[in-house]
């Protein structure tokens, strides 16, 4: 009895959160004021700039390496890695930044689940999937925005952490040195995905701090 009262729990918590998301949804109109749409702008090129920069490094590593130039190669992908060493923190500030500033709204506009099926890595994609039963169990807009910002945290760690790791096999020429490449390419196209989420996620925010007339924070954003 005990175990069917609280499976019923969470199917009613479960629809009450699907159908809520859905009226909150139809509330919103995901509008930026012009100033904000400069300033999603500025940290939108920064980080496009950073992701493009990396991407070149890396083409241009797998172009030494289809050429036999195995030595040049390893030392343009340490190079890629050490790009996104340094891109990693200023993505995980601009996702503490926002779960800061989410506190100073009393409304927020409504966020989406992590999607699976959108990341190659495994342990990135079971961090989408439960972020998308939980998101189910929460109420509160706001709480799914934290919790969001949460997972793109934990996903930036997951992939640096499995990027050092190919870079680090291939150098040594590790057996499965050749494999590394292909993981390789995996994490690039997850860290794009998670920073396309990042930059939603940012929107999302902005567009919230506007509906309540706080724009006098978008300036500390773009700082």
């Amino acid at each position: 009895m005990i175990g069917a009262s609280v499976l019923s729990c969470f199917v009613v918590l479960y629809l009450f959160g699907r159908r809520n998301e859905r009226a909150v949804r139809r509330d919103w109109q995901l509008l930026l004021t012009p100033r904000g749409e400069k300033v999603y702008r500025t940290i939108e090129g920064r980080v496009h700039s950073e992701i493009a920069l990396a991407n070149l490094t890396y083409d241009e590593a797998l172009s030494f390496k289809q050429l036999g130039s195995v030595d040049e190669a390893r030392e343009l992908l340490d190079v890629g890695y050490r790009v996104i060493e340094r891109f990693n923190p200023s993505m995980l500030q601009l996702l503490t930044t926002m779960a800061v500033f989410s506190r100073m709204v009393s409304a927020m506009a409504p966020v989406t689940p992590l999607r699976p099926r959108d990341f190659r890595l495994a342990e990135i994609a079971s961090l989408a999937y439960l972020n998308g039963i939980i998101h189910q169990f929460l109420v509160s807009t706001s709480e799914r925005f934290r919790l969001r910002l949460y997972v793109l945290g934990q996903s930036f760690g997951l992939a640096t952490r499995a990027l050092l790791r190919s870079t680090r096999r291939i150098a040594h020429d590790e057996p499965e040195a050749e494999q590394e490449w292909e993981q390789v390419d995996a994490v690039r196209q997850d860290y794009e995905t998670l920073t396309h989420d990042s930059l939603e996620t940012l929107r999302v925010l902005m567009t919230s701090l506007a509906a309540e007339k706080r724009e006098d924070v978008l300036g500390q954003l773009e700082d």
